[in-house]
């Protein structure tokens, strides 16, 4: 059995930051995270399909849910290793790894949360079926 990404999975739209509708044009004006001066900031339009990625003003403001409960697995998964792992840990030792890992992470997340929630509303429908 074969487990790759593949279109019209919203597995693959979600972890290659394409569009939700069509899975070919690009959901964030870079693609990079990390890239502060613009970060996450998702185009109007896709490219490719000429899907709108906001249904109405402040559709992202839901994204912050999601961006909680990913942050809140990040901290679950760390107590789960650090329960596994390092029976014994110190307690600032603990939250000083956590926060790091946490605030490290924070831009993928919010990425990450903004296209999760995009692919909430939007189904994958391929290229064909926009321009009508």
């Amino acid at each position: 059995m074969k487990f790759g990404l593949k279109k019209g999975q919203k597995l693959y739209s979600i972890l290659k930051f394409k569009c939700p509708h069509c899975h070919e044009g690009e959901f964030f004006e870079n693609r990079n995270p990390y890239h502060l001066s613009n970060m996450s900031t998702t185009l109007d339009n896709c490219p490719k399909c000429g899907r709108k990625f906001s249904m109405e003003p402040g559709f992202y403001y839901g994204a912050m849910y999601v961006s909680y409960a990913l942050g809140v697995a990040h901290i679950v998964s760390f107590i789960v290793a650090e329960k596994v792992l390092y029976d014994q840990m110190e307690f600032w030792n603990f939250i000083f790894l956590v926060g790091f890992f946490l605030v490290l992470l924070t831009p993928l997340y919010y990425a990450l949360s903004k296209i999760i929630w995009a692919n909430m509303f939007f189904n994958y429908k391929g290229i064909k079926n926009e321009k009508s």
